[in-house]
This record gives C-alpha cells, structure tokens and sequence, in this order.
C-alpha cells in the first residue's frame, strides 16, 4: 500500500523498529495504546508538579527515563484556552515517569508524572486541570537508553524537563561510582525537588553527595548553556580529580547541539558512551 503522508511512513519505522528489536531481545518505541487514571495532584517544587496515576500492570517499575506519549485532553484545553479545537490531529506531549511501584493494598500499580509548568502551555494547562478519576491515555511508549551507565564514572546533566529522570536515576543507582550530577534551572528553588530525593543505598551513605556530585545551574536569558556547562565541568574536574566516561544528558535542542559537539571534544568519548537527548524545543 502507498504511504500518503509522513505520519504514516513514521509509524512503519517504528513497527519496523519494534519488530528488529523484538528479534534482538532489545527495548524501543512500542505503538501501544495504554490507559492511567489521575488519583491525586500536586507541586513537589516551586514550578514541577506532580501527577498521581493508576497505572497499567505492564508498566516498567525500574527503569528511569521511561516515557509514553499522552494524548491531551482537547475538551479540557479548549475549556481553558476559551476556544474550540477544531484540529483532527489530537494534541500530544511525551513525559517521563518519575517512579512506579506496586501498592499492596490498593492491589495496582500507582506512578508519579512529573510536569514542568512553564508558563501558558498545553501541556502545563492540561497536568493542572486534571482531577480525581479523570482517564488519560497514551499511545506510544519509549524507554531511554541508560544502559551504559552501569559502569564507569559517569556525568549526568538536566533541566526541568529531564529532572524526573535523574531522580529515579539516582534513586535506583546501580553503578558503585557515584555520578557527577549538573542541573539546570531557571528558578533557583527548583534545585529542591533533587534534594528531596530517597537516594539509593551507597548514594545515600555518602553524606557528602549532594554537595561535592550535585552542581547547579540558574539559567537566564543571556546564558550561554553549553559554554557554562563546559567551564563548570572544567572547573569541578579540577578540584574533584574525575575522569568521565559515560555521559547521559537532556535538555532543549538548541543547547544540545553545541553541547554536544563540545563535549565530545572535552571528554574525547564514543557515540555509544555519550547519550545526548533532545528533550524540547523552545517555540
């Protein structure tokens, strides 16, 4: 059959992707269609909050990064927005679970969704109009690649928009070297939500951690990331003697495209050890 247009010819890529993988005994993009349902909402700092779900049973309970692609809901944001949807094509935004557990009363699996508000944003509008047992539902699953992580010293960098996956990331830390963590943030109390973390047993011994690993970043609108993100790592590295072998980071697509051109030059390290994400883009 023809392909007509370009989301079709996308979504044989990753049925073609899904089925290789499958054979290989490796994760990626799953087309699946998976329904949670809202049980509570929060702020667990200043500008991220917290959705509270039912989660399906085939969820992944330990695996940091791991995101689905949500379908917003259009009648919610057209009530907020003042306007009506009239686009066929249902607005979608992909988020990370920050953790999921299994809840031995409730007999389910619960999670946590982080959403960073930004400002007037769909995706922002639709986290906070969301109420007790309200459905949502997702329609493509992806699961980050952190495989690499497990050894070596490792440097791992964020902004809002990939702090959850730091987070489980540190709560659930396999590696016996600690990482080297830099953070971004545009609000400097956002930094909170990563030391309110039940960090990992040899992570959370180390009563130094987070003031020696955590480096942080307040981010204004003159910032030259990449450039500050370079000279800080030159200067951590200095005073904590380190040598970096694999890198996880995810930050707008801008910034990732210098960053990662100069990381590589600093770190002189392989494509398979340096995972550079782009997790936005700015409008």
């Amino acid at each position: 059959m023809p392909i007509s247009n370009a989301e079709t010819l996308h979504e044989q890529y990753i049925a073609l992707l899904q089925a290789s993988a499958t054979k290989l005994g490796k994760r990626t993009i799953k087309l699946q269609e998976q329904h949670f349902r809202v049980t509570d909402g929060y702020y667990v700092s200043p500008n991220m909050y917290r959705l509270v779900v039912t989660a399906p049973d085939n969820i992944p309970l330990n695996h940091p990064g791991y995101a689905y692609l949500f379908e917003l809901n259009a009648e919610v944001l057209s009530t907020i927005n003042g306007e009506s949807e009239n686009n066929d094509k249902p607005l979608q935004r992909y988020y990370t679970l920050r953790k999921a557990w299994r809840d031995p009363i409730r007999l389910s699996v619960q999670a946590w969704i982080d959403v960073y508000i930004h400002g007037n944003t769909p995706g922002g509008n639709w986290a906070r109009s969301l109420v007790c047992g309200m459905p949502i539902k997702t329609v493509r699953d992806y699961p980050e690649k952190i495989e690499h992580l497990s050894e070596g010293q490792c440097l791992l960098i964020c902004d809002e928009t990939s702090l959850p996956t730091v987070a489980n990331l540190l709560e659930n830390w396999q590696n016996p070297l600690p990482p080297l963590v830099i953070a971004i943030t545009e609000d400097p109390e956002d930094i909170s939500y990563l030391h309110t973390l039940n960090l990992c047993q040899h992570l959370g011994h180390d009563e130094r951690f987070l003031q020696d690993n955590l480096l942080h970043i307040i981010k204004t609108p003159t910032t030259d990331l990449s450039e500050q993100i370079i000279s800080l790592l030159h200067a951590r590295l200095t005073t904590l003697p380190l040598k970096i072998g694999k890198v996880w980071g995810a930050l707008e697509a801008a910034d990732i495209k210098s960053l990662r051109q100069q990381l590589k030059v600093t770190l002189g390290l392989s494509r398979q050890d340096m995972v550079i994400k782009v997790y936005w883009r700015a409008q």
